[in-house]
């Protein structure tokens, strides 16, 4: 975890940290979270919740509309945890999707402005790290992250500007593994809405973008330095999908 998400994740406990819990939670208990685990919940220092006891909590069901307050009392565990990819769910991409159940208005100014930091800092840290644990996909990160409603194309922008072999790496397996072999306007995973599938597609039609990653990789085939011969190959196939 590099020092500014540290500095962003202990921002959010403070910032969230107003926020209480008491019993009952709003949350099934009567097959997914036992009477034991909710007592843990609630009595826990949330700094100090498990990963296996957050995870249950966040793939428990819950009604329509789940209680706000009660999301922002966890949700400086979910990122701690996330930012040592440590993903509080069954999947990678659902880690973060309790968002999904709330607007923009459900948010003061300074707990959005700390969501949004940390998608951003998140965002650089996998592009700055290759492979990802568990041989991740970066797509499975940008659908992890657009769900809570940041705007993606800041992501995108950084990733343009960002010239290491890391994330050139990284954007070789997207354009190469991550959309279907007979749609290619479809991402691969299965997590990847409509929203996130046509964001990602359109930035990768765009032919500004085409021809900045086809002259980093040129570059890089060029003068490939330590890489392997697998990655080396990797690259000239997605230089000749750019071209």
């Amino acid at each position: 975890m590099t020092p500014a998400l540290k500095k962003i994740i202990e921002d959010a406990y403070r910032v969230f940290g107003t926020y209480k819990v008491t019993k009952p939670l709003d949350v099934c208990t009567a097959c997914c979270v036992t009477d034991d685990e909710e007592n843990d919940l609630v009595n826990f220092d949330v700094r100090y919740i498990s990963h296996n006891l957050l995870t249950t909590y966040n793939n428990a069901a819950k009604p329509e509309r789940p209680e706000l307050n009660e999301f922002k009392h966890f949700l400086p565990r979910f990122l701690d945890l996330t930012a040592q990819f440590k993903y509080p769910s069954h999947s990678l991409e659902t880690g973060l999707s309790g968002f999904k159940y709330f607007s923009d208005e459900d948010w003061s100014r300074e707990e959005r402005q700390i969501i949004e930091e940390f998608g951003k800092e998140f965002f650089q840290y996998c592009l700055e790290t290759y492979p990802l644990p568990d041989n991740e996909h970066i797509e499975a990160i940008l659908i992890m992250l657009s769900t809570t409603q940041m705007d993606t194309n800041q992501l995108f922008s950084y990733w343009k500007d960002t010239s290491t072999e890391e994330s050139l790496l990284h954007f070789s397996d997207l354009v190469n593994y991550g959309f279907e072999l007979k749609q290619q306007e479809k991402l691969s995973d299965a997590f990847a809405d409509q929203e996130v599938t046509d964001k990602i597609t359109q930035w990768l039609g765009n032919s500004s973008i085409r021809t900045s990653f086809a002259k980093k990789i040129e570059h890089i085939i060029m003068k490939p330095g330590d890489i392997s011969d697998r990655q080396l190959a990797e690259l000239s196939w997605a230089y000749d999908r750019l071209m």
